[in-house]
């Protein structure tokens, strides 16, 4: 029978019992940290949806830009053509080849 209850007393608890000796305690201290864990959480998740509409802002501006890009390519061309060139100015600004008659609509 000794030998019995000196096994018994020599028993361990458990890591968290011996931590801390009354559940209140050990309740009190999930419930902290299960708290803080969904509002880190929600910070995280808050600047990741930020961070998403930055990229589609920016997205959107890259199309917009692109296009742009290629407008005034097209443009640049357009200028180094002698004809469409000849033609700009004629409707634009009105210019007349020597000899001939300017004519206004």
């Amino acid at each position: 029978m000794r030998k019995e209850r000196r096994m018994h007393s020599k028993r361990k608890r458990p890591f968290l019992k011996r931590l801390f000796p009354d559940s209140v305690m050990l309740r009190c201290v999930f419930c902290v940290s299960v708290f803080l864990c969904i509002v880190v959480l929600g910070i995280q998740s808050y600047h990741f949806a930020q961070l998403k509409m930055q990229e589609h802002e920016i997205q959107q501006d890259m199309d917009r830009l692109t296009d742009e890009k290629e407008e005034l390519e097209q443009k640049k061309q357009d200028l180094q053509d002698p004809k469409k060139l000849e033609q700009k100015a004629r409707d634009e600004l009105g210019l007349v080849k020597p000899g001939e008659m300017p004519y206004v609509k």
